[in-house]
């Protein structure tokens, strides 16, 4: 069940159904990347599209098919993070977009707020006509993985809502993201807040098919409130997979038999020698890359402990960056995924989700865990980790643990104490004018840190090349020279520890003043020339609900780059605006204040205003007889 071949990306889990497009969503995630965040409302307009490719210039235009999901989808999210977890990431416009989308939360009883989850809900067109009413159906993503783009290796439960019998319901996950309302450390904007209530009921009233050889489904919410583990005391057979462990949970948590025990060796070394089950005497080397090659044993030896090895080096061990060991932007590889399995008989207890071997994760951190029951030949530890004749299992990249060198359990550092002081203080940015351009003055009413080894720069995330120094021990006070599309809500941060170590990140940041023709300046700098103009104005035509809306409309214009040249109107593009004339002329008047907005700063292409203002006039004719 868990073969290293098997692979499924966010973008895929999240395909409308067949006959549905997106309606709203809401998620959460421990760390975030930006980059990754556009590639949600984006949906298949990132399929194959490399997040790093390109020089990295500010400047650089986006994919015409991403400004065009993030204006038709990022206003309908809500995505909690973890407060001082958002990576830095490269300066980009597009993020504009993002700034309205993301609430840092903290959990109420001291931790970290861990889960990564998202809820969905897709909707049909309906046709009042016909009498056919919308309908709407939702569905729920538990992971391991944040939002992110580790190359790390993760699970992923997902739950479709169901019309028939035998379903499961998945209430907790509501009250999961209303608790985290009541911890977010902004004011919650109103449509925030009526989008996850609404989501949360939905929630509630639904029921969601079980997965194939799955009886039953319960979801566990930790670190809201004092609960106990929901780990079973006893089981005849058990195996932990977790990438940290700490004692706390061998001595407090679970304090029985681990009859496998799976994890990183750097945490592994960390452990209690007297909490550790018994090792193996002799250890094998880590397995090769060729998985087709002999592996481990499959065969079962009670009180072994594992160590996990794709071949690749465990991110908090790099250090050839400079970053700090938990930066928010350091990539994670090799094993990341969260299983806890135990058998009873014939019985299967599978929990997956976000929650490691630790204390702190049975404690005082916000986790989520999907307990799955079915019997052991569908949901069995063997099941799980072995493979077949013909594909490797996840068994196959399991070596003998043997213990390295004593290490004293990594705790907080001070650039990470730093980060989160500095990410939970009350930052917002006041736009003016200024001459002719725009400023904004990123302010705070309580005083900055004020470390004795460590610099504090900062710069809006658009313009990386307006780093300055930021003075300890007062509030925040700092005013940028910009242009109106340079203008950021998020606002970067570089702590370097005068050891050489870096931590940088990024806060959400909440801007009073900007203009109302923000958006269009940033549309007409992102879409840029007139090939880019037509591609945009075919999406937005093209865009059919009775085909999966966005996406279908994406993967017809995908496609090789054209010559990006000014043209004249193409035949195709003539075509599309002729035949929406005649059947949907409410979608011209939709497109006219933007095609009227890009004529005034004359952006349009050569012909084009002359052309639309004709046609626009006999569609609103038609319209209004």
């Amino acid at each position: 069940m868990l073969q290293p071949a098997n692979r499924l990306t966010l973008i895929d889990s999240m395909r409308p159904p067949a006959g549905f497009q997106f309606e709203s969503a809401m998620a959460v995630t421990y760390t975030l990347d930006l980059r990754a965040l556009l590639a949600a409302p984006a949906a298949l307009a990132l399929a194959g599209h490399n997040p790093d490719s390109g020089d990295g210039d500010g400047d650089a235009y986006e994919p015409i098919e991403l400004i065009h999901a993030l204006r038709a989808h990022a206003s309908r999210m809500t995505v909690f993070s973890q407060v001082g977890e958002i990576a830095l990431a490269p300066s980009r416009r597009v993020f504009a977009f993002l700034e309205r989308t993301v609430l840092p939360v903290s959990a109420p009883r001291g931790g970290i707020v861990h889960p990564k989850v998202w809820v969905v809900r897709y909707e049909t067109a309906g046709d009042p006509e016909d009498g056919r009413a919308v309908e709407q159906r939702l569905r729920v993503l538990v992971a391991s993985r944040n939002l992110t783009f580790d190359a790390s290796w993760d699970t992923m439960v997902r739950l479709d809502e169901t019309t028939g019998s035998g379903g499961t319901n998945l209430e907790p996950v509501g009250k999961l993201f209303k608790g985290l309302l009541d911890n977010c450390l902004v004011d919650v904007p109103k449509d925030h807040r009526t989008r996850v209530r609404s989501l949360a009921k939905a929630l509630k009233d639904a029921s969601f098919a079980l997965p194939a050889g799955v009886d039953g489904l319960k979801v566990h919410v930790l670190g809201l409130e004092s609960k106990p583990s929901p780990l079973p005391g006893a089981a005849e057979r058990s195996l932990i997979i977790s990438p940290f462990v700490s004692d706390s949970f061998f001595a407090d948590v679970h304090p029985v038999k681990i009859d496998e025990l799976v994890s990183s060796p750097e945490w592994l070394d960390r452990l209690d020698k007297n909490l550790l089950p018994d090792v193996a005497r002799e250890a094998r080397s880590p397995p090769q890359q060729d998985l087709d090659g002999p592996g481990p044993t499959s065969a079962t030896t009670l009180g072994k402990v594992y160590a996990f090895d794709d071949g690749s080096a465990f991110g908090l061990d790099a250090d050839d960056d400079g970053l700090s060991p938990f930066d928010p932007g350091r990539p994670l590889v090799g094993l990341h995924a969260k299983v806890f399995a135990f058998e009873h008989q014939d019985r299967a207890q599978l929990f997956l989700g976000s929650a490691n071997a630790t204390g702190p994760a049975f404690g005082s951190n916000v986790e989520i865990l999907v307990e799955l029951t079915g019997s052991v030949d569908a949901l069995g530890i063997d099941r799980l980790c072995d493979g077949s004749d013909d594909e490797p299992g996840l068994r196959d990249l399991f070596y003998d643990y043997r213990r390295g060198q004593d290490k004293e359990t990594g705790g907080e550092t001070s650039l990470d104490h730093h980060r989160q002081a500095i990410a939970r203080l009350s930052i917002e940015g006041h736009v003016t004018e200024s001459g002719d351009g725009w400023a904004v003055t990123y302010q705070t009413t309580e005083p900055m840190p004020e470390p004795t080894d460590v610099t504090i720069h900062c710069w809006p995330l658009t313009v990386a090349g307006n780093r300055r120094q930021v003075a300890p021990g007062i509030p925040l006070e700092e005013r940028f020279e910009t242009s109106l599309e340079n203008l950021s809500g998020f606002l970067a941060f570089e702590l370097a520890h005068e050891d050489g170590t870096l931590s940088c990140f990024v806060v959400p940041v909440p801007l009073v003043g900007v203009p109302d023709c923000r958006e269009r300046v940033l549309l007409k700098i992102l879409i840029g020339n007139a090939e880019r103009f037509f591609r945009y104005l075919m999406a937005l035509l093209d865009e059919d609900p009775s085909e999966a809306g966005l996406i279908g409309a994406i993967e017809r214009i995908s496609g090789d780059d054209q010559d990006e040249g000014d043209k004249p109107v193409s035949l195709p593009v003539l075509e599309k605006l002729l035949r929406t004339m005649r059947q949907d002329p409410a979608r011209l008047a939709g497109l006219h204040p933007l095609v009227s907005d890009l004529a005034a700063d004359d952006a349009l292409p050569e012909g084009f205003a002359e052309l639309w203002r004709m046609i626009h006039d006999v569609a609103t004719e038609e319209s209004a007889a």
